[in-house]
């Protein structure tokens, strides 16, 4: 399988804090990949590394065979990623159709065809019926899909989700499960950040750890999860128990 993604050897610091050590990760075509490991593990900082918020301290990062390493995220957008965001970022006083709108913009300059792709988006996540309806007006597992929706639009290669699955209901996640699934089937490569272990690791191909900055260990979830060194920082001794 080659790699859409690749970071090779990202270091973040933060004045005296390291945020991420060393991190070389690589995602292949057509996987879905999970970044999981406990609070402050450095998840979100490398979500923000890939996406372009900010670059790295050293290090380079490597997309679709290209070092997009300075790229800013709006650059990084148009050449394919796309994200979600841990606290949702949705536009409130706009219709949920707005909304998909503006990411459809990166790919359409007319209205009219950015409104058609927001229509068949909001079809595939299944807001259809809510396209009319103000953001602020949809409950929080709908804001999350809308979340999903407007970086579709965008019609990326990689979609970094942000703890998609964090909140909700048992039949919600296992909705939104389907969801990323049905993403994949469509050709599209997903690095998903999730703390939910129970729903997520049945899901992701295979589960990169981190912890403390550094990558910890990565393989299939099965693996991982019974890692004496993920058990010991992450999982805790329920899952040790359980192996």
């Amino acid at each position: 399988m080659t790699a859409l993604l690749e970071t090779r050897g990202v270091w973040q610091r933060f004045g005296g804090l390291v945020a991420n050590s060393d991190v070389s990760i690589s995602v292949g075509r057509g996987e879905i990949v999970g970044l999981i490991g406990p609070n402050g593990a450095g998840k979100s900082t490398l979500f923000n590394l890939i996406a372009g918020v900010l670059p790295p301290t050293q290090g380079s990062i490597i997309f679709d065979g290209q070092d997009v390493t300075n790229l800013p995220a709006a650059e990084r957008c148009q050449r394919g990623v796309a994200r979600t965001f841990q606290v949702v970022k949705s536009f409130e006083t706009m219709t949920v159709i707005d909304n998909v709108i503006v990411g459809a913009l990166v790919r359409n300059t007319g209205m009219r065809e950015a409104r058609r792709k927001a229509h068949e988006v909001l079809e595939f996540t299944g807001l259809a019926a809510r396209a009319d309806v103000l953001a602020s007006d949809l409950v929080p597992a709908e804001k999350r899909r809308l979340e999903v929706a407007r970086a579709l639009a965008t019609e990326p290669k990689l979609l970094l989700l942000d703890e998609v699955l964090t909140g909700l209901t048992p039949t919600e996640a296992q909705t939104g499960v389907a969801l990323v699934r049905k993403v994949r089937d469509t050709g599209i490569t997903v690095l998903m950040v999730e703390h939910v272990m129970e729903i997520v690791m049945p899901l992701v191909d295979r589960a990169i750890v981190l912890d403390l900055g550094k990558v910890l260990v990565e393989g299939k979830p099965a693996d991982v999860v019974r890692d004496p060194k993920v058990i010991s920082a992450y999982l805790g001794d329920r899952h040790a128990v359980g192996a």
